[in-house]
């Protein structure tokens, strides 16, 4: 019995909290363990953050240490199970507590340790681990914060074995990075995505900078994507968070507009459409508050630029200035442009006959009767030519009020408007996908469509 409590105390010591961890594999050499779509507590012991490691000859390269030494600890016996080989790099996606406070046990292990400009800011800053009033002691065991070996303030790529890793940095963003392996068509995105939860706008960060890092995300060429948060690795990841950003920030900029209070867009603006989303309640009204002084913020700094500007017209505009009188000899006119041909609506039997006969892609547009995101996108398709061109040259396009019509197939509609792609002769959508209004991303998603339809060999380029 002596040798079980010694046994027993001596595991506790090594390990400190069992977060039960269990590695699942994307790609050949990559495995994550996957965090809780929760907030930091007791229970998890901070465990709401994905980990990563790349596996190669000469050692693991680890995309976020956790967020503790017990959490780092627990990982590395798994992966020493699974291969005995050292951990040569440590990259950190955001300076977050939950992505770093591992650093310290791989340091130990001789890793080199990577991360932002704003973990060097942040360890100055924090003399207390604010993760430390959170979680319980036996969680905490052994955890400090350490400093980086690397802070990157530019693009940085490392070389281990023959596997080329690119580090990148987001423009005007020194806390997120994106971890790119183009070999195996993989990027690690950090906190630039959310998934199976909604997403958290959290010190200061800007929806600007952060659409631009969705931005640079979309200009990569991957197949697989694993983000800080969530279990989604295909392509169609991306898209909860971009569609959540714009309709966020239209909502806010209409708030704006009409003159409300911050007070009262945090009451009026509400998204439906990701009301399910894990810790809505929670981070959504927060959400709202950080983006409204944000853009807010922005626009009283345009109205300032504004102002100086006609001031300094006007000012201009009170000298008495000569001007010679030229003769001005007019061009012809141009051609005019030709007018594009309005998308063709047809129905579901049609699209069908001439999706399979065309090798197009079916594209069907469901909305309801009161959406108002549903009259927006209607707008946009109507009146944007681009739009309208890759339309009627790459789809058969189907509109459907599911308050009235039945959606083929059976597919489940959660709200709307919801996009619907499908292959010809298949009855599995490419893509489903809700909540899309801006015509960035609009144009994004049908280019994507696409893009899938040629190198699933069904569509013609």
């Amino acid at each position: 019995m002596r040798y079980l409590i010694s046994f027993i105390f001596f595991t506790f010591y090594l390990f400190g909290f069992d977060y039960h961890l269990k590695p699942y594999t994307i790609s050949d050499g990559i495995n994550c363990f996957f965090g809780l779509p929760s907030n930091i507590s007791e229970e998890n012991g901070g465990n709401m953050i994905n980990s990563c490691y790349i596996e190669t000859k000469d050692g693991y390269i680890v995309i976020d240490s956790g967020p503790t030494y017990s959490y780092a600890q627990s990982t590395y016996a798994i992966m020493k199970n699974k291969k005995n080989l050292p951990v040569k790099y440590v990259i950190n996606t955001s300076s977050d507590e939950v992505h770093i406070l591992g650093n310290d046990f791989f340091k130990e292990q001789g890793a080199l340790l990577i991360g932002s400009k704003n973990y060097e800011k942040y360890l100055i800053k924090n003399k207390k681990l604010l993760i430390s009033d959170k979680i319980s002691k036996d969680a905490l065991l052994n955890t400090k914060l350490i400093p980086l070996d690397k802070y990157l303030e530019n693009d940085w790529t490392i070389f281990l074995d023959d596997l080329k890793v690119d580090i990148k940095k987001i423009k005007n963003d020194n806390e997120h990075l994106i971890v790119y392996i183009p070999r195996k068509k993989i990027v690690f995105a950090g906190d630039m995505i959310f998934n199976n939860r909604i997403v958290a706008f959290k010190n200061n960060r800007s929806i600007l900078v952060w659409q631009e890092g969705l931005k640079l995300l979309q200009s990569l060429s991957w197949e697989d994507i694993v983000s800080a948060h969530g279990y989604m690795t295909r392509r169609s990841a991306l898209k909860n968070t971009q569609s959540y950003l714009a309709l966020l920030k239209s909502e806010v900029q209409s708030s704006l507009l009409n003159g409300e209070s911050r007070e009262d867009a945090i009451k009026n603006i509400k998204l439906p459409a990701f009301s399910e989303d894990k810790l809505y309640s929670y981070w959504h009204h927060r959400n709202v508050a950080s983006v409204y002084d944000e853009l807010k913020k922005k626009k009283e700094l345009k109205i300032n630029t504004l102002s100086k500007i006609i001031t300094s017209v006007e000012k201009k505009s009170k000298k008495t200035v000569k001007v010679k009188k030229k003769t001005v000899k007019l061009k012809p006119k141009k051609n005019v442009k030709k007018k594009v041909e309005n998308v063709k609506y047809v129905s579901f039997p049609t699209a069908i006959k001439n999706a399979k006969s065309k090798n197009k892609i079916i594209f069907l547009k469901v909305r309801s009767t009161t959406c108002k995101y549903c009259d927006k996108l209607d707008s946009v398709i109507a009146t944007n030519d681009s739009v309208k061109n890759i339309l009627n040259k790459y789809f058969e396009v189907v509109k459907i009020n599911g308050d009235y019509d039945d959606v083929p197939y059976g597919i489940r509609i959660e709200s709307t408007p919801t996009l619907i792609f499908l292959k010809p002769g298949s009855e599995e959508p490419l893509m489903n996908l809700r909540g899309i209004e801006a015509l960035g991303e609009l144009l994004d998603v049908l280019k994507e469509a696409v893009e899938d339809g040629h190198n699933g060999g069904y569509l013609r380029p």
